[in-house]
């Protein structure tokens, strides 16, 4: 298992961090108040499950098990299912957010280490794209079927996949300093796009496509019409997670022990004041209202952090190594 920069960074919710979802499934006893973290997700401490967090009350719920090493997560349509990957056992889960039980699993690549969901399969209950680290490799998983399709060569150690509305999922490619389109009708993959070195993170942003680069510390943007790459504009960090406001204005980049907010202009982002954290951030994502931002953190926590000021709230703990994280039903 390959481990990048202060912990496994591999593991940081590169898709997985949802500003603006849709509607909770019926049965769900909370309203986009669950914040569901991937926890221990690291080599020396492997855990084996997701932990659910009811944000309004600050309170942690019991911890759902299934695979080892949890690296990534995304919701499908409608909320209706939380998609899990597990790094350890090379797998796929779907966890159903009302009860909480693991209701499907499939097979993918060799540490998968991120997922993001595109339209179609059997029944129109969506495609699962897996990035799979050690594969070079991403897995369509029709969820209709659970039945895992031919694997898509991508760049070296894809890390992080973001969907735009044209049809276009973009694979970060850490190992190969690029961005891997794929064109999610046809499953096949585009040209990459050179970027920064060791593209970590992924966020679309309206027509454009977010990449943080973790080795120098820059955040390049990707036209999604033309595919082509922007200049690179320097970060007061390093960047491990992104999330956009529910009005595509504003970015939120998370890295080191900060946080810094990107305002999207039509002349390029132009960076705000660092928020400063009690400690190192792996993932961040956005509450419903687009108002906090809530950000795991290395040493076991999660933080939420009010916006508009940019004040910092108590943390809450929940062992391990807090990585992925996603906002919606649970």
């Amino acid at each position: 298992m390959r481990l990048r920069g202060l912990a496994a960074l591999a593991l940081v919710a590169a898709v997985p961090v949802l500003a603006g979802c849709s509607s909770t499934p019926a049965g769900s006893a909370f309203t986009r108040d669950v914040a569901w973290v991937a926890t221990s997700a690291s080599v020396t401490l492997p855990g084996k499950g997701v932990t659910p967090v009811h944000l309004a009350a600050q309170k942690v719920g019991k911890q759902v098990v299934l695979g080892s090493l949890p690296s990534a997560l995304a919701y499908t349509a409608g909320e209706a299912g939380l998609l899990v990957v597990t790094q350890g056992d090379d797998t796929l889960h779907e966890v159903d957010p009302a009860t909480h039980r693991v209701v499907h699993i499939a097979g993918v690549g060799v540490e998968p280490d991120a997922v993001a969901v595109v339209p179609g399969g059997s029944g129109d209950k969506g495609i699962a794209l897996v990035a799979n680290l050690d594969s070079n490799t991403v897995t369509p998983v029709d969820l209709g079927t659970w039945r895992p399709g031919p694997a898509i060569p991508v760049g070296n150690e894809p890390v992080a996949i973001a969907v735009s509305g044209e049809g276009t999922a973009f694979v970060a490619d850490f190992g190969s300093n690029q961005v891997t389109p794929i064109d999610v009708n046809t499953m096949q993959a585009g040209a990459p796009i050179t970027v920064g070195p060791g593209p970590q993170t992924l966020a679309v942003a309206g027509s454009e496509v977010l990449v943080g680069n973790f080795t120098n510390s820059t955040l390049t943007s990707i036209d999604v019409s033309t595919l082509r790459a922007g200049p690179t504009v320097p970060l007061p960090l390093n960047p491990t997670g992104i999330a956009v406001a529910p009005s595509g204005a504003t970015a939120y980049v998370c890295g080191g022990a900060g946080v810094v907010p990107v305002s999207l202009t039509a002349l390029g982002p132009d960076l705000g004041t660092k928020i400063a954290l009690p400690g190192i951030a792996q993932g961040i994502a956005l509450d419903a209202t687009g108002n906090t931002a809530w950000v795991t953190q290395q040493a076991g926590t999660l933080v939420p952090v009010t916006l508009a000021t940019g004040g910092v709230g108590k943390p809450i703990h929940l062992g391990g190594h807090p990585s992925a994280i996603v906002i919606g039903a649970g």
